[in-house]
């Protein structure tokens, strides 16, 4: 009788459109190609619903990509949708499903657990961002539900259960540790990092490094990350003469952006919401110390400080530049066995 393996099938509205894609979603990247190490013998199929804009099935990293190419077209939402559905019963035909693990609440967790209530199947869902605390009606159909909820840190996990009123486990994030590049000797003061919209909050961001630059000479600050407030961001740098201090680097290959990261000394992230911050791990992975609000996983330190207001920004960021330099030290704030063993512990419930 020939042997069969589980089969898990992830379903989310994005995912790298090849293996050379390392921006679209880094932490899910990180995770999966993490569970692949965790499960060789297991099939692990994606299923992404909006992104890659594509109808071509492809290899990535041993698990087989379905792109249902919805385009983030309302219009094309209901076929999306069917397609999902249509998909997951060919595969489950194929090899018996045993875990569906969706990423977000919305379009995914629905037609996930559509599906896994009408099979029986063990059902997952990551909550992975602003879904905690803007309402949808994708919600709903969790409440009364087997499904398992995950969150991300523990202001992640109060946002849902003030929101929606639902539990869930926190497992937070991991990094890949062999995708960084050596510590090197600052040669950039503040860095930014992050998508520039509003919930990034660079209005702030600016308005520090203003402050600090009446009383810093030869201050020298970089923002990685592009997005709609690229222009006004860009007006405001202006309006204040800061030109010759902070730099808008857009958006950047992962690569770049750590070996950024190597040789900048504070990570000052603004952000007015996340519900955990992979950039986090990211800064302090190294070397770096962060400056922010009470957002993610923050957590206070002697690496990090986390702040109420704009005030608190600027001192924390004065304080830690006035210090001793001393030899960078990377922090690893959670590793990669206890994320990856706290899902296996869930898809074998």
């Amino acid at each position: 009788m020939k042997k069969t393996y589980e089969h898990i099938v992830f379903l989310t509205p994005g995912f790298a459109e090849s293996e050379a894609d390392s921006t679209t979603i880094p932490a899910l990247q990180v995770f999966l190609k993490s569970m692949r190490k965790a499960l060789p013998n297991a099939r692990l199929t994606i299923i992404t619903f909006q992104f890659p804009f594509s109808k071509k099935t492809y290899d990535w990293h041993g698990m087989k990509v379905i792109p249902l190419n919805g385009q983030n077209k309302r219009w094309r939402k209901l076929r999306t949708w069917r397609k999902a559905t249509k998909t997951l019963k060919k595969l489950h035909k194929t090899q018996k499903i045993d875990t569906i693990h969706s990423f977000w609440i919305g379009e995914c967790a629905r037609i996930g657990q559509k599906f896994a209530d009408r099979y029986k199947l063990n059902h997952i869902v990551t909550v992975m961002g602003q879904d905690a605390i803007i309402k949808n009606s994708h919600g709903v159909y969790l409440k009364n539900s087997d499904t398992k909820l995950v969150t991300l840190s523990e202001n992640h996990q109060r946002a849902l259960q003030s929101n929606y009123q639902l539990n869930s486990t926190i497992i937070p994030w991991h990094l890949d540790v062999s995708e960084f590049p050596a510590l090197q000797k600052n040669t950039i003061d503040i860095l930014g990092v992050g998508s520039l919209n509003t919930i990034k909050n660079y209005e702030d961001f600016i308005d520090v490094i203003s402050a600090l630059a009446n009383t810093q000479t030869n201050l020298n600050v970089v923002i990685i990350g592009d997005g709609d407030l690229r222009a006004a961001l860009e007006t405001k740098i202006q309006k204040l003469q800061l030109e010759k201090t902070i730099t808008l680097l857009g958006q950047l290959p992962r690569t770049e952006v750590l070996s950024t990261m190597a040789q900048s000394n504070i990570l000052l992230h603004t952000s007015s919401y996340e519900s955990f911050g992979f950039v986090f791990l990211e800064a302090l992975y190294s070397g770096m110390h962060i400056v922010s609000y009470n957002v993610g996983l923050a957590k206070a330190s002697q690496n990090w400080h986390v702040c109420e207001d704009k005030i608190d920004l600027i001192d924390a960021c004065s304080a830690i530049r006035s210090q001793e330099v001393l030899p960078k030290k990377r922090v690893l704030l959670s590793a990669e066995t206890e994320t990856i063993n706290a899902y296996l512990s869930l898809y074998h419930a």
